[in-house]
């Protein structure tokens, strides 16, 4: 399943300041803000971003935050590695390589970092699984979303609350939509509507 398909892109890139990263093609460092609260899928994230071993990600993960994750990232490899780590709850932004190498400890790069870690993109906000197909696609979007520790294959736990980062929870929608499962998310309904309101 192509999780980054041309929607999800839009999804992904929706409301990001094009300083951080311009569409041009080059050099990206992605570098992770803040983490999520299961290691185990982080240091999967990192992984899978690098194409490393699990024992190299979870060196780059032990790392004080900001960690640079990959500093050598075309701009699409930049976008499948911030999805990756927002589908675990970790916050991240790509900025142009040799701008984070001249800046990453500069005041002005610190506030920047900040002000992207308060984002409305990232503030958490509850969302609620109310069901998921008993297919490959269902097995998939838990796995990638939610993690297999809160999902059973019978679909015992359902519905299941959890808190999520907004961009997180507008991916989800978009792909629940897509697979046949249902989430809610209250203020991802708002935000389509007010998308909607001409």
């Amino acid at each position: 399943m192509n999780w980054l398909d041309t929607e999800t892109k839009a999804i992904l890139q929706q409301e990001y300041d094009p300083k951080l990263a311009p569409p041009k093609v080059g050099e990206f460092a992605l570098v992770l803000l803040q983490k999520g609260a299961d290691l185990d899928r982080l240091i999967r994230a990192v992984s899978r971003i690098n194409e490393c071993s699990k024992e190299a990600a979870v060196g780059v993960t032990s790392l004080p935050l900001p960690i640079t994750i990959n500093s050598g990232l075309a701009e699409a490899e930049a976008l499948y590695g911030q999805f990756e780590l927002i589908c675990c709850d970790a916050v991240a932004a790509f900025i142009r390589s040799e701008v984070w190498q001249d800046q990453s400890n500069s005041e002005y790069m610190k506030a920047l970092l900040r002000k992207v870690l308060r984002s409305p993109e990232f503030r958490s906000i509850n969302l609620e699984v109310l069901e998921v197909p008993a297919t490959e696609s269902g097995q998939k979007f838990v796995d990638q979303f939610l993690g297999h520790s809160q999902w059973s294959r019978n679909g015992e736990g359902l519905p299941l609350s959890v808190r999520v980062p907004f961009k997180k929870a507008r991916i989800m929608d978009h792909w629940a939509a897509r697979i046949g499962a249902q989430v809610k998310c209250d203020a991802v309904q708002v935000s389509i509507d007010e998308a909607e309101t001409p």
